[in-house]
């Protein structure tokens, strides 16, 4: 008997030691984010600059969506995805174009859409976005939409609980492109064998830089777990000023939530509404 409830115990360690990471608890976030109103009597100042955020070391969902759904504008006709050159746009207007996978349709836009495209996924394997039809906030953005309030992004994805230190950074951007302007950067002018003269001075050459690409909102959030749900977020919200310089505005929060609840994360430039779920636990 004792034999007995010694490999019963024995087994059942083992087989919690070789667990899959399915068996972690589960969650999705849903987040729109928009732009509040211009408010006049605002006496905030937002020409303090910040250090710019790092969004290289991010895990980036929204790509891929922006560019799927780009696609699928492209296979619609949309002209603004056709990647025939301009002449031939006219000479052959009724003709149709390939709108091949793989191609950056991300370039395309001016404007990106409010919804990143994700095919339905119903599993634990890896984090992942949501698709249109699994999102559930459909009667807070057309509230946001009567308020007069300009959506700028409607998204979520699903993650496994994981502590602060293995939790990723999760890049969140969209709404309206602003190109900066490109930057000029001196540099020598050495002949194509690598080595300088001795007869005479190498040549300074400006050479143009293009800035990268900035969005409307750009930046990042984390969600980890501790006993509790936290959240950290850090966005940029960009924009025109009325001499029309491009500005930018920092906000970065800390909070404790609660699952089922939601938030409300507030700026005079920006706000996101987002709640965590519970998934398949």
């Amino acid at each position: 008997m004792i034999r007995t409830a010694l490999s019963l115990t024995i087994l059942s360690t083992a087989m919690l030691a070789s667990a899959p990471a399915s068996a972690k608890r589960w969650y999705e976030v849903e987040l729109i984010a928009f732009a509040q109103q211009d408010n006049e009597q605002l006496q905030e100042d937002f020409t303090i600059e910040n250090p710019e955020l790092d969004l290289n070391r991010t895990l980036d969902l929204l790509t891929k969506g922006y560019n799927s759904a780009g696609q699928q504008a492209c296979l619609n006709g949309d002209s603004r995805f056709d990647p025939r050159p301009v002449t031939s746009r006219f000479v052959q207007q009724e003709a149709s174009w390939h709108c091949a996978d793989g191609a950056d349709y991300m370039e395309k836009y001016q404007q990106l859409p409010l919804t990143p495209h994700a095919e339905p996924q119903d599993h634990k394997q890896s984090i992942y976005l949501l698709s249109e039809e699994q999102l559930k906030f459909d009667s807070v953005l057309n509230q946001l939409k009567r308020k007069g309030l300009e959506p700028i992004l409607h998204t979520g994805w699903r993650f496994p609980d994981q502590s602060k230190k293995r939790a990723p950074n999760i890049l969140v951007y969209g709404g309206q492109k602003f190109e900066q302007p490109a930057s000029y950067v001196a540099r020598l002018d050495v002949p194509d064998d690598g080595f300088i003269s001795l007869l005479g001075k190498p040549k300074q050459v400006a050479q143009k830089e293009q800035a990268p690409t900035l969005w409307q909102l750009q930046g990042w959030m984390k969600i980890h777990i501790r006993h509790y749900l936290y959240v950290t977020s850090n966005f940029d919200y960009h924009y025109k000023s009325d001499e029309g310089d491009l500005e930018s505005a920092r906000m970065s929060q800390f909070t404790r939530v609660y699952s089922g609840d939601i938030h409300y994360l507030d700026h005079p430039k920006m706000g996101i509404i987002f709640q965590i779920r519970k998934y398949r636990h």
